[in-house]
């Protein structure tokens, strides 16, 4: 005849049912979380010449050409099975050739489980460390303040202009709808899309904005070849059929291109993130 179980005898089946909640839970396992940072073949290979319509084209017939492409990403923060933080700040050259794959930002331990939220920043840093970049090219973006540094080129019936522009503007991008996947002794990834084109916008607002560089061409004043800060900033586009800000405060191009700066933070490709200004 069975006798009834005793307290003692009830702690310890609860226990062993705890420990078998737990053994469920570690046989979940862990793995490797990871987040890559690509400018896509716009910034590696260029922005085409195209005519008005084109997708994935310069639209007035400019073909733009990337030289260096440097940005300061920092504060990473991904979510999901658990959260897992990067907040060191790292210079990338964007420019620089991948096949495809983007620059490793980071690699961290992480449970295994699904990554479905992700936020992180670009802006200036006073110390960044090197992610693919030069040490010279750390030192620029430290010794500037840039968040964000573009030098190259754009071309047009045998017409060459040059640029190098650098901007301080401090933008959050967060819930970026991501997915990585980590499996138990496998490897989940997340990448921070960077789109060059969206500098070359030429509305604020418009879902279907154009990519064109005409009117940045105009701003050579002194026809020296070199599109400078200074000479997008004495362009006044009040008076532009395009360039439209909404109720923004801007009226100058560099103005313009500036706040463009704050909406080149993506993920995965086209994924979206809500994007903060932090001026």
């Amino acid at each position: 005849m069975r006798r009834p179980k005793t307290g003692l005898t009830w702690a310890l089946a609860l226990a062993a049912i705890a420990a078998g909640c737990d053994d469920d839970d570690d046989a979940a396992g862990a793995g490797t979380l990871a987040v890559d940072v690509y400018g896509e073949a716009f910034i590696e290979e260029g922005i085409p010449a195209g005519a008005p319509g084109c997708d994935g084209c310069v639209e007035d017939g400019w073909a733009v050409t990337f030289d260096r492409f440097l940005i300061v990403v920092q504060d990473i923060e991904v979510r999901g099975a658990e959260t897992v933080r990067a907040p060191e700040a790292r210079v990338f050259d964007l420019a620089r050739p991948s096949s495809g794959a983007g620059h490793p930002v980071f690699d961290r331990a992480a449970a295994a489980g699904t990554y479905d939220a992700l936020d992180y920043r670009v802006a200036p840093s006073r110390e960044p460390a090197v992610g693919n970049a030069t040490t010279d090219d750390v030192a620029l973006m430290a010794a500037e303040g840039y968040s964000l540094y573009v030098e190259g080129r754009a071309e047009k019936d045998g017409t060459t202009l040059t640029f190098n522009w650098g901007f301080d503007t401090d933008t959050r991008y967060t819930a970026c709808e991501t997915g990585a996947q980590v499996a138990d002794g496998g490897t989940g990834r997340s990448q921070l899309t960077i789109h060059a084109d969206h500098l070359l916008y030429d509305d604020l607002d418009s879902e279907t904005p154009q990519v064109v560089f005409g009117l940045i061409a105009s701003a050579d004043a002194d026809g020296d070849g070199a599109i400078t800060p200074a000479e997008l900033a004495a362009v006044d586009i009040t008076g532009e059929t395009r360039y439209q800000v909404g109720s923004r405060d801007i009226t100058d191009l560099w103005g313009f291109l500036a706040a463009q700066s704050h909406t080149l933070g993506h993920i995965d490709g086209e994924g979206h993130c809500d994007f903060q200004p932090a001026e």
